[in-house]
């Protein structure tokens, strides 16, 4: 009896002084520039590495309607908070509390960009996707610009992640071996729409009658194939913002020829409302988002990506887009 107690004794104390474990999904990520996951933060306290440099949690908790966390330490001090509480959807209820940036103290305002010197910044309780999970906010988003603390550049730090897991989309059956960010999705076939570049055009039919966006769809889907030329802004060669400028011009919307000028040409669109023709932008900068596309639904959108590549469809579960998603603008 008395071995029996003193080891009752010994697992209590041992449950007392562990770790607290937050549950199945992390609390905070730490993601590498392809959206590789680098540390992941289920208990608490928490730190990366060991030494806390990079993250550290003090505490971690589930909330009736989200996450709350405290004493968060990112880069050495170089962000820090005393309270985040993170709901599991939209910014109802969302607070950052005691954020300091630099030694500076900020109001912590949703949607905030706060530079952290040179090409790293951080965006607070911003909407977001992460990959394998559903759309929701993160509490704080630390982009590390520069290589630093054991971290590549493009790394990202992601603290107050308060949302459910969720299924990937599903694949398409002749490419079930590769993973479902990379493959192409082709646009449903239309046995009316004759082929465009190859494509089939799914609104050929109704296009007069169909959503304005929908029609912006349509258009677009005409230009899939069409090369990706820097500055272009017609059917010989597009750049992302270009394609875009170029396609609403059909519709009589003018659009300025900069992502960062079209990420102000419209309504904010929050994700779980985003429509047909909806501005999705990425890669936010100092001078607004770096990149844009136009949404097609079910996380798909069309884009002229990069030089060397073609206007082509794309994922927001692709992890390098859902680590790099700002937000949607509905130009119209």
């Amino acid at each position: 009896m008395r071995a029996l107690l003193a080891a009752a004794v010994a697992l209590v104390v041992a449950l007392l002084v562990a770790p607290a474990a937050f549950g199945a999904a992390p609390a905070a990520e730490i993601r590498g520039p392809d959206g590789s996951l680098i540390a992941a933060a289920s208990r608490s306290p928490f730190a990366y590495p060991r030494d806390g440099s990079v993250l550290r949690v003090g505490s971690m908790a589930s909330t009736a309607g989200g996450l709350e966390l405290r004493d968060v330490s990112v880069l050495g001090g170089a962000v820090q908070a005393a309270r985040l509480l993170v709901p599991s959807r939209g910014l109802a209820g969302a607070s950052v509390e005691g954020l300091s940036v630099g030694g500076r103290a900020e109001p912590g305002q949703a949607n905030t960009l706060l530079s952290l010197g040179g090409p790293s910044y951080l965006v607070v309780l911003q909407e977001a996707v992460v990959p394998d999970s559903a759309p929701g906010v993160v509490g704080l988003r630390v982009y590390v610009g520069s290589a630093q603390r054991g971290l590549p550049a493009g790394a990202q730090i992601l603290v107050g992640l308060a949302r459910a897991k969720v299924a990937p989309p599903k694949r398409e059956e002749h490419a079930t071996a590769q993973p479902f960010w990379v493959l192409g999705v082709t646009p449903p076939v239309s046995s009316s729409a004759p082929p465009l570049l190859g494509v089939p055009d799914p609104f050929a039919g109704a296009r007069a009658t169909s959503p304005l966006g929908e029609r912006a769809v349509a258009i677009a889907e005409r230009y899939l194939g069409v090369p990706y030329v820097w500055a272009g802004a017609d059917p010989t060669g597009f750049d992302c913002s270009g394609l875009v400028m170029f396609v609403y011009r059909q519709l009589g919307i003018a659009l300025p020829h900069f992502s960062g000028s079209q990420w102000y040409s419209g309504l904010r669109v929050p994700l779980d409302d985003l429509r047909a023709g909806d501005l999705v932008f990425f890669d936010m900068g100092p001078n607004g988002p770096g990149h844009v596309g136009l949404y097609i639904g079910d996380g798909r959108f069309i884009e002229a990506p990069h030089s060397g590549a073609v206007v082509q469809i794309s994922t927001l579960f692709d992890p390098s887009r859902a680590l790099s998603y700002v937000g949607a603008v509905r130009p119209y």
